[in-house]
Parts: structure tokens; C-alpha cells; sequence
């Protein structure tokens, strides 16, 4: 069953989308996304639009990935803004153990109708 995020602050975004990808919620992560969205993958494709991201994060969510958001940083211009966190990504290895990979996305936000969508992600920057 879906669990529909209404994220009121930007930071609430982020940590709904990341607890939507690890409980296996598809919609739910979808939704975190501003319809018009754009995400960008690990080889710099940019994926435009919340149902053309559907299966990017279905692959996330099929590998069993568990994100544990650890650090961020929101910087807010009015109705937009502008964050980079930490994410602890655990997902099933090739060889059936986990992987543990730590990123730094970077996400920009935005309001819409008082919820906070995300509009661009960068979620595959490693340190």
C-alpha cells in the first residue's frame, strides 16, 4: 500500500523519498518527485518526468536499497531550494551480500501548493 508523502519543509522531502524507496513504496517515492521533475542517472542521463523516474527508482526499490539519510544541508530561496545530504545506501550485491555505498546528492526543491517536491536530483555523487 502507498503512503503519500505531504512534505511541508524541504528536508521532509528528501527523507520521505529516501524512506519510500526502502519500505518498497514505488508511488510513494514517485510522489516525492514534482511531476516535471528531472533526475539525473549515474552516467549523467537526465530522466525527465515523474513517470519516466518511476522505473529508475522501481530498480532502486527491486534491489532492495535502504537509504539512511545522515547529514544535510537545505539552503531556502522563497518557493526553492537547494540541498546536499549524505546518504548510507545498502543494497543487495551480485553475490546476494549487501553493498553499502555512501553519496551525496544533490537535490533542488520546490514548493508547490505549501509541499516541498523534489524538481532536480544528483543522487549518485560519491565520496
Amino acid at each position: 500500500m502507498a503512503v503519500i508523502a505531504s512534505a511541508r519543509t524541504p528536508r521532509e522531502s528528501t527523507r520521505a523519498l529516501a524512506a519510500s524507496i526502502s519500505r518498497g513504496d514505488l508511488d510513494g517515492a514517485a510522489h516525492c518527485f514534482a511531476k516535471d521533475a528531472c533526475l539525473l542517472t549515474p552516467d549523467a542521463t537526465a530522466v525527465r518526468g515523474r513517470e519516466e523516474i518511476k522505473p529508475i527508482l522501481h530498480q532502486l526499490i527491486v534491489a532492495g536499497s535502504q537509504i539512511e539519510v545522515q547529514d544535510s544541508s537545505i539552503v531556502l530561496a522563497g518557493e526553492v531550494a537547494l540541498g546536499s545530504e549524505r546518504w548510507v545506501v545498502t543494497s543487495a550485491g551480485s553475490e546476494g551480500s549487501p553493498f553499502t555505498r555512501t553519496l551525496t546528492p544533490t537535490v533542488v526543491l520546490r514548493q508547490i501548493e505549501e509541499v516541498w517536491k523534489v524538481a532536480v536530483a544528483m543522487p549518485w555523487v560519491r565520496r
